[in-house]
């Protein structure tokens, strides 16, 4: 079990505002995660380099720069924090 000294909640909000591991859904650039997080390019961008570290999010070079979408570690990450929370 997850203790709550080990979630940045940061991170978990850029985590949750990237798109999913699903074939239909497209990776999403950093302004697009910036605007359903409500957080700045300052704080999300370190963020996604951090879940790209771990492995949660997978990070895409496109012809119009980067883009992001989250992994199956990812949705785990997100499932363990739920249940840590119930």
């Amino acid at each position: 079990m997850m203790s709550p000294m080990s979630v940045n909640w940061t991170t978990l909000t850029t985590l949750r505002a990237t798109p999913g591991p699903d074939i239909l859904i497209p990776p999403a650039t950093l302004l697009a995660i910036t605007q359903a997080t409500n957080l700045k390019p300052a704080v999300v961008r370190p963020a996604l380099e951090e879940l790209v570290r771990e492995g949660c999010v997978r990070e895409y070079q496109t012809r119009y720069g980067k883009s992001y979408a989250r992994t199956e570690q990812g949705d785990r990450r997100i499932r363990e924090v739920r249940e840590w929370l119930r």
